[in-house]
């Protein structure tokens, strides 16, 4: 016998001789469970999670139901009944797109995002970067749901976001020892929107230094982008923050981040940008100072001055984010603008929003709505780790 037929022949005999020595039971489970019991050989018994004591996927059921922003509770904050469940923060969808220059289809973008959240839950939101989860934090907040907005009368629509703007931050807020108004963060929806915003954080906060994350600077003036024929014309996705700096609602220490695309006129459009109070961040400046340097600056152009964040989704590149109505190549990745949102905190963020999100140009993976959904939870975390007093007489 050769010397490799004895090993085989000595191992065989050594597995069988531990065999015979301990019982080796393999377990059998049967899928799906037996209910309520499953049992394995008379050895071991595996229950149900569930019994008549405890209903079954109460808070795991991420798939049923309303679908909410992060399974958030929805509150009917639009109802004219005075007794509605108080909150401290509030995500409020604008279905709009009747003001844009590119692609229609943000419309569907608060829908959108309400559905690339659906993994999202308070219960199972813990950092793995902080190890904090900003849903259990003090303050109360839900989904208001979407603003009813004609799609046939700009004007119209927007006065129907104004109203319900008005109403939304003007309910008395949960915890009022901390902040006697709730903050609301949009779901867009045009940047039109925005404009909408910005007067109603103005009726409580006065105005704000706005951090305006996109690939184009919107401060065009009405005349340029507009053709200049009618006010109405003139009021779009690209001229609402020369708009808002006209009415002064923002002030002279507002910033772009990410900005990428041409501009319409090679001096007047940059000159009335910083006439608008903006300073610049390219989307190239994060190759030279990194993601902290571009923190860095923002955090400097604002001091402590209230601020407003609006991101537009086009702000990632297209490969991060196909589903926009005008996408511009070169762009940042989702991880750096997350990193980028998360390391503004401390600062005194008073109102925020999400946009331009069409998710009729997003692919299969939902690449956009699920980049939004981040986005949104980003700036409700800052808002939940510094709260923001109102002033103390509002204007009426």
């Amino acid at each position: 016998m050769s010397s490799i037929s004895l090993r085989l022949t000595s191992f065989l005999g050594l597995f069988l001789l531990l065999c015979s020595s301990s019982v080796v039971v393999a377990r059998e489970i049967g899928f799906p469970p037996l209910a309520p019991l499953q049992a394995n050989n008379g050895h071991a018994q595996y229950r149900s999670s569930f019994n008549d004591e405890k209903q079954s996927l109460v808070d795991l059921d991420k798939f049923a139901g309303l679908t909410t922003f992060s399974n958030l509770p929805w509150v009917h904050c639009l109802s004219e009944e005075a007794d509605v469940e108080k909150y401290d923060i509030a995500f409020l969808g604008a279905p709009f797109d009747t003001a844009t220059t590119g692609r229609p289809g943000t419309r569907y973008g608060p829908t959108g995002i309400r559905l690339g959240s659906r993994r999202i839950a308070a219960t199972f939101s813990w950092s793995p970067y902080t190890h904090d989860n900003h849903f259990l934090h003090w303050a109360h907040i839900v989904d208001c749901g979407d603003v009813p907005m004609t799609f046939l009368d700009n004007t119209v629509a927007l006065k129907q976001l104004e109203t319900a703007h008005k109403i939304v931050s003007r309910r008395p807020s949960n915890a009022t020892e901390v902040s006697t108004v709730p903050r609301i963060i949009t779901l867009g929806g045009d940047h039109t929107t925005t404009l909408v915003a910005l007067r109603s954080t103005f009726d409580h906060w006065g105005p704000v230094s706005v951090i305006h994350f996109d690939s184009h600077i919107d401060t065009w003036d009405p005349s340029v982008l507009g053709g200049g024929f009618s006010d109405y014309a003139g009021l779009n996705h690209g001229t609402f923050l020369h708009i808002a700096h006209e009415e002064g609602l923002i002030l002279n220490t507002s910033a772009h981040a990410g900005i990428r695309a041409p501009a319409l006129n090679k001096k007047y459009d940059w000159k009335n940008d910083k006439r608008c109070g903006f300073e610049i961040i390219t989307a190239r400046d994060i190759d030279k100072i990194g993601v902290q340097g571009v923190i860095e600056k923002l955090k400097a152009r604002v001091g402590d001055t209230n601020v407003y964040i609006s991101v537009d989704i086009d702000v990632l590149d297209p490969a991060y984010a196909p589903g926009t109505g005008t996408a511009e190549v070169g762009g940042w990745t989702t991880r750096e603008l997350l990193s980028i949102l998360d390391g503004l905190e401390g600062l005194k963020v008073v109102g925020a929003d999400v946009v331009e999100v069409a998710p009729v140009y997003d692919n299969a993976g939902e690449t956009t709505v699920l980049a939004a959904a981040e986005v949104a939870v980003s700036l409700m975390g800052l808002m939940v780790e510094t709260p923001v007093k109102p002033l103390s007489k509002e204007k009426e």
